[in-house]
């Protein structure tokens, strides 16, 4: 459910949002990363995440979106995501992310 509410909200901006800008980030590609921690430990990994890993993804040009611990039980427990924005396709192979 957190997820459909990211993405219907999503849709709205950017409908909302203005044309022209729109088409100046037509290169920007946005990748969604979903990671399944045994059980227990999502914690630990949005606490490293928070403190370590976006600082680390920052140095190397990546753009943290956010990221979310949903809470719809029991099929989304123990996950985990976040979304990184790439200005380009080239730019996404060249980090190694995709």
């Amino acid at each position: 459910m957190t997820l459909l509410s990211f993405v219907a909200g999503s849709l709205i901006t950017a409908r909302l949002a203005d044309i022209d800008q729109a088409r100046a980030d037509s290169n920007r590609i946005f990748e969604l990363r979903v990671y399944h921690a045994v059980p227990g430990k999502v914690p630990a990994l949005e606490s490293q995440f928070r403190d370590t890993t976006s600082k680390l993804l920052a140095k190397h040009d990546l753009k943290v979106v956010g990221y979310w611990v949903p809470e719809e039980a029991p099929n989304w427990d123990n996950t985990f995501i976040f979304l990184v924005a790439h200005s380009s396709r080239e730019e996404a192979k060249k980090t190694g992310m995709r």
